[in-house]
C-alpha cells in the first residue's frame, strides 16, 4: 500500500498538517491527543441538533501500522450516556487501511436538555497498542426549544348579580430547554366580561420551573332572565418577548341570569294560584250551565229533534226548516249561488255541536260533492276509507287510524285553531284544496277525508323529492307542516331529533293502524 512505503514518521507528521487544516486549535475546548499510529480525523469540530433529533458524527481512522489492529470509539465529555444508541463503535483496520465510522447522538426532548454548548471529545483506543490513545475534541451545540403549558383553574362559585368578580389561578410551565420571559393576554366576550392579571401580565422561567399566577375576570352585564346559567368563554394566550404566540388556554364561566330558576318558579307558583281560582270559577259555572241544560231537555224531552245543518263552502247560510223532511228538501232544491270570497268559511251558527244529532258511524253521501260515488244509499267509515284510499294510492288503515287521533270520529269537530271536521283540516288547507276534488262541505265525512287524502299525497310527493319518501315523514308534515318540516331536514334534522309532540303523532297513527283488521 502506498502509506507502507514512507516511513511511520512522515505519515503521522501529514496527518497532523490534515487534523489542522481541517479543525482549528481556536475552536476546541477540550485539548487534542493525538497519535502516529492511529490518525484519526473529523469533519468539524462544531455540530448542532434540536432536541428530539439525532445526529451522526462521522470519524475517520488510519491504521498507520505494520500490523493488524482492532480500534474502539466512543465519545467522552459532559453528555447523559442516553444520548447516544451505541456507547462504543468498534471495527478492524489492517496494515495501511483507511475507515469511517459513525456516532450517533439524540439529546432527548425534555427541560433537562438545557440549551447551549456542550464540550465533548472523541476518544479512540486499541486494545492491541495500550498505551496509544487519541482524544479529538469538538462542541456539541444544542438548539433552544421554547414551549409553555397554561393551565386555568375552576371558579369556586358562578358569577351572579351580588358577586360579578370570579378569581381564577393561572398555572404556567416551561417546558423548553431555555429561559423564557412570558407576556400574558386575556380576552373575554366582550361587553359582557373582562380579564386582569393582579399579580402581573410578565413572567420569566427556567427550564422546568412552574409558577402560579392570579387572574380576575369581571362580569359587566348579567342576562335579565332565564332558566340556566349562561357559559362564557374566557382566553389567556401567552407571548413570547419576540411575539410569537407559546400557548393558549381556556375555560367557561358560568353567568347566572338576574332572575334565575327559583325566581321564576315563585311567580309561576302565584300565576298557578290565580289561574286555579279562575279555573274553579270556571267549573263552577259549567256545572250550574249543565244543571239548567238539563233541567231545560227534561221540560222538552218530547220535542223532536234539532235538524243536522250542512255547511257549504262560502254559500249562504240556507235557511232550516222545523223537521228533517223540509231541512233535506230545502237543501236540495236550494239554488246553486257563486261562492262569495269574502264570506267566512264557517259561520258561528252554522255549527251543530257535537253528539247532538250529528252522525256519527255511517255517513250520507253529500249531493254537493261532486268525486262522492254517485248514491243515495250508506257507507261505514271502513267502506269510505277504503274507497278514497285507492283514488291516492294510500294505506286506508292510516287514514283511519288518523281520523281516530285527530277527531275521535267526530265530522263535527271544530278545534279552537279553526281545524274542522274528521280529519281536521286547517281553513287554509281546505281553501287550497277542496276546489281540486269538488268538494263544498268541510263537516261532510266524505269530503274532509278526501281533502286529507290529496293534501296527504302532496306532502308525500313533496318529502319524496327530498329524499324522505317514508309515511311517517308524510305524517309530520300534515300535523306539523311542509315548510316548518322542510326547514328542519336542511338544518340536518333526522327522526331521533324531531320534536317530540310531531314525532308521538305519527308514531300513535301508525301504531293504531297496525292494529285494524
Amino acid at each position: 500500500m502506498p502509506d507502507l512505503e514512507r516511513p511511520p514518521g512522515q505519515k503521522f507528521d501529514d496527518a497532523l498538517k490534515e487534523i489542522s487544516s481541517k479543525n482549528p486549535a481556536e475552536e476546541q475546548e477540550i485539548p487534542d491527543q493525538l497519535d502516529e499510529v492511529l490518525i484519526v480525523t473529523l469533519p468539524a469540530r462544531r455540530w448542532e441538533v434540536e432536541p428530539g433529533d439525532a445526529i451522526a458524527l462521522p470519524v475517520t481512522i488510519l491504521n498507520n501500522s505494520r500490523q493488524k489492529l482492532s480500534v474502539r470509539v466512543h465519545v467522552e465529555g459532559w453528555l447523559d450516556e442516553g444520548w447516544m444508541d451505541e456507547p462504543y463503535v468498534q471495527t478492524s483496520l489492517e496494515p495501511g487501511e483507511r475507515s469511517a465510522l459513525e456516532l450517533t447522538l439524540s439529546p432527548p426532548r425534555h427541560s433537562g436538555v438545557e440549551a447551549g454548548d456542550y464540550p465533548l471529545a472523541v476518544v479512540v483506543r486499541s486494545p492491541e497498542e495500550p498505551l496509544r490513545l487519541v482524544r479529538l475534541g469538538f462542541t456539541l451545540r444544542v438548539l433552544p426549544v421554547k414551549r409553555l403549558t397554561l393551565q386555568i383553574g375552576r371558579a369556586a362559585t358562578p358569577a351572579t348579580w351580588w358577586q360579578r368578580t370570579l378569581n381564577f389561578t393561572l398555572r404556567l410551565s416551561n417546558q423548553g430547554n431555555c429561559p423564557i420571559t412570558v407576556h400574558l393576554e386575556g380576552r373575554a366576550a366582550m361587553p359582557v366580561g373582562s380579564v386582569h392579571f393582579p399579580g402581573g401580565e410578565t413572567f420569566t422561567l427556567r427550564p422546568g420551573q412552574s409558577c402560579h399566577a392570579p387572574l380576575r375576570f369581571t362580569v359587566h352585564r348579567l342576562p335579565w332572565i332565564g332558566l340556566h346559567g349562561r357559559e362564557l368563554p374566557v382566553i389567556v394566550r401567552a407571548f413570547a418577548e419576540g411575539g410569537a404566540m407559546l400557548a393558549q388556554a381556556h375555560r367557561t364561566v358560568e353567568v347566572r341570569p338576574i332572575l334565575g330558576m327559583w325566581q321564576l318558579a315563585a311567580v309561576a307558583a302565584l300565576a298557578t294560584m290565580v289561574a286555579a281560582s279562575a279555573l274553579l270559577l270556571i267549573i263552577v259555572g259549567v256545572l250550574l250551565m249543565r244543571y239548567t241544560t238539563a233541567l231545560s231537555q227534561h221540560r222538552v224531552a218530547q220535542e223532536p229533534a234539532p235538524a243536522i245543518i250542512v255547511v257549504t263552502l262560502n254559500q249562504p247560510v240556507a235557511p232550516v226548516a222545523d223537521s228533517h223532511t223540509s231541512s233535506s228538501a230545502h237543501l236540495d232544491d236550494a239554488p246553486r249561488l257563486l261562492p262569495d270570497p269574502s264570506a267566512p268559511l264557517v259561520l258561528p251558527d252554522q255549527v251543530t255541536a257535537p253528539g247532538s244529532g250529528g252522525p256519527v258511524r255511517s255517513i250520507r253521501m253529500s249531493p254537493t260533492n261532486a268525486s262522492a260515488p254517485q248514491s243515495n244509499g250508506t257507507m261505514t267509515y271502513a267502506q269510505m276509507f277504503q274507497t278514497i284510499a285507492a283514488q291516492y294510492d294510500l294505506d286506508w288503515r292510516i287514514l283511519a287510524a288518523q281520523a281516530y287521533v285527530e277527531s275521535g270520529f267526530d265530522s263535527l269537530a271544530l278545534s279552537n285553531a279553526g281545524a274542522m271536521g274528521l280529519m281536521q283540516v286547517l281553513p287554509t288547507t281546505w281553501r287550497e284544496w277542496a276546489p281540486t276534488v269538488g268538494a263544498s262541505d268541510p263537516f261532510d265525512s266524505y269530503s274532509n277525508v278526501q281533502v286529507a287524502a290529496v293534501y296527504l299525497d302532496y306532502l308525500r310527493t313533496q318529502l319524496a323529492q327530498q329524499g324522505r319518501p317514508e309515511k311517517e315523514w308524510m305524517l309530520v308534515a300534515y300535523h306539523w307542516g311542509i315548510d316548518n318540516l322542510s326547514a328542519f331536514l336542511a338544518e340536518g334534522g333526522d327522526w331521533q331529533t324531531l320534536p317530540e309532540l310531531h314525532r308521538r303523532y305519527a308514531e300513535d297513527i301508525l301504531r293504531i293502524a297496525r292494529t285494524l283488521p
